[in-house]
């Protein structure tokens, strides 16, 4: 934990940096929206550097389901991996947007789409 801990120190001021100029490239490029897809932003700390968090969250079983078929870990670690993650709850209290993405692919472009016309 402390490795990995000492690793993030170093690596996420740099991609954090990288994300800020790429913001300053849209906004001198006129682009409306700019997304930043950061599965660390919360863990990390960027909010400030977006209007609106969004985040797309799934149950806890499907989410060590999919674990297991994606990265052959065993359902055990899976759980773990998960535990040492913030939870579902922590990211929706601080999002402005959550989206749930246990459906098909075209179920949660239809939820993207009709959140950006909120």
């Amino acid at each position: 934990q402390e490795r990995l801990k000492s690793l993030t120190d170093i690596v996420w001021p740099e991609i954090a940096q990288m994300a800020k100029e790429r913001i300053r490239e849209a906004d001198a490029q006129g682009k409306a929206v700019c997304v930043l897809d950061a599965a660390v932003l919360l863990e990390a700390g960027w909010q400030d550097m977006a209007h609106e968090v969004w985040t797309a969250i799934i149950p806890e079983e499907e989410a060590v389901r999919r674990i297991v078929a994606r990265d052959g870990l065993s359902e055990e670690a899976a759980r773990r991996r998960l535990q040492s993650q913030m939870s579902n709850r922590e990211r929706v209290e601080q999002s402005q947007v959550v989206l749930c993405t246990l459906w098909e692919p075209d179920i949660t472009r239809q939820q993207v789409s009709l959140a950006l016309l909120q």
